[in-house]
C-alpha cells in the first residue's frame, strides 16, 4: 500500500495523468462541435413549440404598486377633481374623484341637447351624481406600467393618468365595507344592498329624464315654442345585456360589479343607459311565459337587489320566431347565442344600440369612460380602410398612431378594398346599409366617408377572415354560399351592437340563413354594407416580445392580417399564444392581475405580505377576460389549450 503511495506522489505520474485528462476534454469537445457543425436545422413537433422556445425568452415584470407612482405637480382635467374629505390633497397617494361624463350643466351640453339633465337617486338614498360616497376614486400619475403589447389607451380615448386600487374602484358598491381602517381611502357610508330596488332606480331615473329621449314635444312644455332645442332629436338610449343563467353562485365581486355598471352607466348618466340581468333559463320544460313562474325563477336565481332588472330567456321562446333554424337544430346557445338578444332587440324596440355584456369580464376602469369613448372612438372612424384596419392587431410599437400611420401603413400592405356590402352571388340577402358616396375608396381622398356615422358593431379583437385559417368553426354556414360564403369573425362575443344589425340578423335568421355565434354579426355587417369597429383597447402580455416577432405571431396572414392563414393565432393547435395576454377566452394574465387587484396572492405577487411591503396594487384602465369563481383560492390562471395538442 506504502508503494502505491509513492507511486501516486511522483510528479511526473502527475504530469502523464493530467495530460491524460486534458487530452479526454479535447476529445469529447471536438465531438460536441462535429456534432453542432453537422446538427440539422431544429424542428419543431407542433405550430406552438417555436412561439413557446421564443416568447420565454421575454419574461415581463408587472410592477404595480402605490409606492411606484410617480405624482404630477400639476394636472388639468376637469374629469379628475380633488375628494373634498381629504385636508391633505397634495399628499401622495391622496385618491381624487373621477367623473368622466359630460358637463351637463354647461352651455354647450344644454344647447345640444333636446332635454335637461336630472340627477337621479342612488342606492344611499341620495342625489347620486352629487354624493361624494358614490364616485369612483383614481390615483394620479406615472406608474410607470409596461406597455400594452396590442392597442392603447390613447387610441381609443381612454385615461392613461389614472389608475384604480379595489377600494377606490369597488368601495362605492360595498368592498372593504366592514374593514374598519384603510390607509388612503374614506370609507362610504354603509348600504344594506338587499334593501335597494336596482331596477326601481333605473326607471324612477329614465322617467326624470324622459324629455331627452322622447319625440313626445309635451314633455318640453316647459320650452318656448320657437327653442331651436325643440328641433334636436331625442338622444339615443342604450341596453346593456348582463349575460347570467340559473343555478349561477354570485360571488362579492360579482354583486360590486353589476352595482357599478347600474350605478355608472344608468344613475350617473340620467338614464341613457339600461342595465339589465338576461337570464338563461336553461330548463326547456319551464313555462316562464306563465308570469307566476316567470317571478318565481326570478327569486329563486337573482339576488334580491337585481330582481326588478332582470329579462328571462329560454331557447323556445327565443326561437319560436325561426322555425328555419328549429328544422335544422341550430338553435343551441353556442351556435345561436344572438337569439336572446334578436329577442330583447323586438320586445324593446327603444333601445338603439345593445351590449352584450359577459359576466366574467371585468373593466378595471371606469364603465361610463369605457362605453362613451369606444362610441367616440368608432363614430370618428372612416370607412375608407376600415375592414382592412380591423382585420389585423394594431400594434403601436409597429404600427405608429393608428388614426394616421397605422392607416398609412395598412393602404401600404393592404390590396383589399371592401367598399360597401361585399358583393354575393346569391339573390339574398339584399344589402339594407348605406351605399358609398363615391365609386371606390381611393376617391373618397379625405376620409370623409363614416366619420360620424355610428358604429353597428363595436368588438375587442380583429375581425378576421376565418377562409384559410384552421378556426375549428369557420365554415359553420347555413343557407348561403356554403364555405364560399363572403365573411368575418371576431372571437369573444362580448360586443355593442345596433338596432339595425340585430333586426337583419333576424331577418337572415327568419330565412334560414344563418352562421355560428362569432360569425353571425360581423359578417351580416358585411354582406349588408353596415359598419364595423374593432376597437384597439390596450391588450397586455406577460412576455415583453419585440414588436416584430408579436406582429409575425399574431398577424402571420396574408398582407399582415391576422387570420386568412393556416398560421392565424386563431387557428387549432395555435391558440395557445393568447395564454399570457389579458384578453381572451382563455387567458391567464387576466386572472393574475386582476387576483392581485383584489389583494390577493398570485402567482407569486400580490397578498397581505406583498402589500405590506410594496404597497397596494393598482392597476391602469384594462378589460379583463375571463375572470371567473372570484375567490382566493381559485385557480385562476389555470387556462390551457392542451387539448388542441
Amino acid at each position: 500500500m506504502r508503494a502505491v503511495n509513492n507511486i501516486f506522489l511522483q510528479r511526473s505520474f502527475r504530469r502523464a495523468v493530467l495530460l491524460l485528462l486534458l487530452l479526454c476534454a479535447l476529445v469529447f469537445a471536438g465531438v460536441v462541435l462535429q456534432q453542432k457543425l453537422h446538427q440539422p436545422k431544429r424542428q419543431f413537433s407542433i405550430p406552438q413549440q417555436q412561439y413557446f422556445t421564443e416568447s420565454r425568452q421575454y419574461p415581463r415584470n408587472f410592477v404595480s404598486t402605490l409606492s411606484h407612482l410617480t405624482t404630477p405637480e400639476h394636472y388639468n382635467n376637469s374629469e379628475v377633481v380633488d375628494d373634498p374629505r381629504f385636508v391633505a390633497k397634495s399628499a401622495p397617494y391622496i385618491p381624487k374623484i373621477y367623473r368622466p361624463y359630460p358637463n351637463y350643466e354647461s352651455l354647450l351640453w344644454k344647447s345640444s341637447h333636446r332635454g335637461r339633465f336630472n340627477p337621479c337617486e342612488g342606492p344611499r338614498g341620495k342625489p347620486i351624481s352629487k354624493n361624494l360616497d358614490d364616485q369612483v376614486g383614481v390615483y394620479l400619475g406615472d406608474l410607470g406600467f409596461p406597455e400594452p403589447m396590442f392597442g392603447s389607451h390613447e387610441a381609443v380615448g381612454f385615461n392613461g393618468d389614472v389608475f384604480f386600487d379595489r377600494y377606490t374602484r369597488y368601495g362605492a358598491y360595498g368592498y372593504g365595507e366592514n374593514d374598519s381602517f384603510v390607509k388612503n381611502w374614506k370609507k362610504p357610508a354603509k348600504v344594506q344592498w338587499d334593501k335597494v330596488n336596482w331596477g326601481k332606480l333605473q326607471e324612477q331615473c329614465f322617467l326624470k329624464n324622459a324629455d331627452r329621449f322622447s319625440a313626445d314635444l309635451s314633455l318640453l312644455a316647459d320650452l318656448p315654442q320657437d327653442s331651436p332645442r325643440r328641433q334636436i332629436e331625442p338622444e339615443a338610449r342604450t341596453a346593456v345585456l348582463i349575460r347570467t343563467y340559473v343555478g349561477k353562485t354570485y360571488s362579492d365581486n360579482d354583486m360590486q360589479t353589476i352595482r357599478s355598471l347600474v350605478s355608472e352607466l344608468s344613475l350617473q348618466s340620467g338614464g341613457e343607459y339600461s342595465v339589465i340581468l338576461l337570464l338563461h333559463v336553461k330548463d326547456e320544460e319551464i313555462e316562464i311565459e306563465k308570469d307566476e313562474v316567470y317571478q318565481q325563477v326570478v327569486e329563486e336565481n337573482v339576488p334580491k337587489e337585481f330582481w326588478d332588472m332582470t329579462v328571462l330567456w329560454n331557447i323556445p321562446v327565443v326561437s319560436k320566431r325561426y322555425p328555419r333554424l328549429v328544422k335544422m337544430k341550430l338553435t343551441d346557445v353556442h351556435r345561436s347565442q344572438w337569439l336572446s338578444v334578436q329577442h330583447f332587440a323586438l320586445t324593446h324596440p327603444q333601445y338603439k344600440f345593445i351590449w352584450n355584456w359577459e359576466l366574467d369580464s371585468r373593466f378595471t376602469g371606469h364603465h361610463y369612460e369605457f362605453t362613451n369613448k369606444l362610441d367616440i372612438f368608432a363614430r370618428s372612424q372612416p370607412r375608407r380602410g376600415l375592414w382592412e384596419r380591423n382585420a389585423r392587431f394594431y400594434i403601436p410599437a409597429l404600427h405608429g398612431s393608428y388614426n394616421h400611420a397605422f392607416r398609412t401603413f395598412v393602404q401600404r400592405f393592404e390590396n383589399e378594398a371592401v367598399w360597401g356590402a361585399v358583393p354575393i352571388d346569391h339573390p339574398h340577402p339584399r344589402p339594407i346599409g348605406p351605399s358609398p358616396p363615391v365609386g371606390s375608396p381611393d376617391k373618397d381622398t379625405d376620409y370623409k366617408w363614416g366619420v360620424g356615422e355610428d358604429a353597428d358593431y363595436i368588438g375587442f379583437l380583429p375581425i378576421f377572415h376565418p377562409i384559410g385559417t384552421e378556426w375549428v368553426i369557420r365554415n359553420e354556414i347555413y343557407g348561403y354560399l356554403g364555405q364560399a360564403t363572403p365573411r368575418r369573425a371576431s372571437l369573444i362575443t362580448h360586443s355593442r351592437l345596433s338596432r339595425r344589425l340585430l333586426l337583419a340578423m333576424d331577418r337572415e335568421n327568419m330565412f334560414g340563413r344563418h352562421m355560428s355565434s362569432e360569425l353571425l354579426p360581423v359578417s351580416t355587417t358585411l354582406l349588408h354594407g353596415f359598419k364595423a369597429v374593432a376597437a384597439p383597447h390596450p391588450i397586455y402580455s406577460d412576455k415583453d416580445l419585440p414588436a416584430e416577432s408579436a406582429d409575425r405571431w399574431f398577424n402571420p396572414g396574408i398582407n399582415g392580417r391576422s387570420g386568412s392563414s393556416q398560421d392565424s393565432p386563431f387557428g387549432w393547435k395555435r391558440e395557445s399564444r393568447f395564454l399570457d395576454l389579458s384578453w381572451y377566452y382563455r387567458a391567464n394574465l387576466a386572472g393574475r392581475l386582476y387576483w392581485n387587484f383584489l389583494g390577493w396572492r398570485k402567482d407569486w405577487t400580490g397578498g397581505r405580505v406583498y402589500e405590506f411591503t410594496h404597497g397596494r396594487v393598482i392597476l391602469p384602465s384594462i378589460l379583463f377576460h375571463p375572470i371567473k369563481d372570484v375567490r382566493p383560492d381559485a385557480n385562476s390562471m389555470g387556462y390551457d389549450f392542451n387539448f388542441q395538442l
